[in-house]
């Protein structure tokens, strides 16, 4: 056992172990892994919890599809999944069904949404997974909407123009930092925080399209532009929807990248979708083991300084590059 656990571990613990339901060892499971300091004494001890939980989700998944099981897990489809948040009336299920294929229930009365609903948003060549939630501040529902907005890879924070829209960013912030997700600011280099889940996120102001919303974004971005993204749309008039989809793809942080075999032409029809920051070797690794192993050189299209360059393995591939191999 590491030392210098914090109490909230032990406090964690103890709730992990007396859980019943999957959803409940879920959440507890996360909250516990999100209260161990990030150093080199606590590796092991995350990464068994991590398995653990790993093998936990899947469970719950596998119970799933036989028809058993809870609602509360989100499989992951696509090349990235982004969770929506927002609060009661924001217009998440109509930016949901704007963008994807799902057909959520959409009412004036809050608390429409009772389940996660997942859709895919087509994005030029990818599918990206969109999950709307619950709204934020019902607490028959926060305990394992918080467990989701863990295990997504980023967030959508969708605020209600007609309703003081930089004073909702601030309190979805503040609740996303109680539960100890930390929301990376994207306008600079951000550092992870030591303790918890940090995950990349948007702000989306909806209802644009009204007249009462005059001056509401230009308060938000005064607030909040120089930290996070924001974006102005209207769901009901569709406007400004191909600006989000750009945007949302640029926080799923990840890159497309098309495969050439030596001497012919790139396959440019199905991309690999891999993290930013990935080398040649990551992509290699991700394709097949025998590439990893085997790997004499590579050629790139794209980010290289000309085409058809080689490039050594530890070179950062970019968006849309094309990668020739050669074993």
């Amino acid at each position: 056992m590491p030392a210098n656990l914090p109490p909230e571990y032990f406090e964690a613990e103890k709730r992990f172990k007396h859980a019943s339901a999957s959803s409940e060892k879920i959440t507890a499971l996360e909250d516990l892994i999100s209260t161990i300091p990030k150093h080199k004494g606590t590796d092991k001890l995350r990464a068994d919890l991590r398995r653990k939980l790993s093998q936990l989700r899947k469970d719950v998944i596998s119970k799933k599809k036989g028809g058993r099981g809870d609602l509360y897990v989100v499989q992951k489809e696509g090349a990235s999944q982004i969770a929506i948040v927002g609060f009661p009336n924001s217009g998440k299920s109509s930016i949901l069904a704007c963008l994807t294929n799902a057909n959520p229930v959409i009412a004036e009365y809050p608390l429409s949404t009772l389940t996660p609903l997942p859709g895919m948003m087509p994005f030029e060549d990818i599918q990206i997974q969109l999950v709307d939630l619950p709204p934020i501040g019902n607490e028959s529902t926060d305990g394992w909407v918080s467990g989701i907005l863990r295990y997504t890879d980023a967030l959508l924070l969708i605020l209600d123009m007609t309703d003081d829209p930089e004073i909702q960013a601030e309190l979805l912030i503040e609740q996303l930092q109680q539960w100890n997700i930390h929301l990376l600011s994207g306008k600079k280099p951000d550092v992870e925080a030591s303790t918890g889940v940090s995950k990349r996120g948007l702000i989306v102001a909806n209802k644009n399209d009204l007249a009462v919303t005059e001056g509401s974004f230009i308060r938000l971005k005064e607030k909040y532009g120089n930290t996070y993204q924001c974006i102005a749309i209207s769901a009901l008039k569709k406007e400004n929807l191909e600006e989000l989809k750009r945007a949302i793809f640029e926080i799923a942080g990840i890159i497309r990248v098309y495969s050439k075999p030596p001497g012919k032409e790139p396959d440019l029809s199905t991309p690999f979708t891999i993290p930013s920051g990935s080398t040649v070797l990551d992509l290699a690794e991700f394709i097949h083991k025998d590439f990893l192993f085997n790997l004499k050189f590579a050629r790139v299209w794209g980010s290289a300084k000309f085409e058809g360059q080689r490039v050594e393995k530890t070179h950062v591939l970019k968006d849309l590059d094309i990668v020739e191999f050669h074993i």
